[in-house]
């Protein structure tokens, strides 16, 4: 059975609409994607599975005319695991 999450404004509801719609569209890159208002501001969060999820959040919000101050987005394993194998170089 799953929790509902309740809305505190109208501004609220649509914001969390808009995720769901957004994170729905691009559901194999964005795992988790939430929109909070700071000072008449949208701030990003979420989790995205690459680096082009995070910018597709970002670029939905701008097609809406919507103020970004900040994309919080983590991308799943950025910076976090290391790189490995080898990289050859000329032939």
């Amino acid at each position: 059975m799953g929790t509902a999450i309740a809305c505190v404004s109208k501004l609220d509801c649509a914001l969390l609409t808009l995720a769901n719609e957004i994170r729905n569209r691009h559901r194999a890159h964005l795992r988790e994607l939430r929109f909070d208002v700071v000072l008449d501001e949208v701030v990003i969060r979420g989790v995205s599975t690459s680096y082009y999820g995070k910018s597709l959040a970002l670029s939905e919000l701008h097609k809406c005319g919507l103020r970004v101050t900040a994309n919080l987005i983590e991308v799943e394993g950025a910076a976090s695991e290391p790189v490995t194998g080898t990289i050859q170089v000329g032939g």
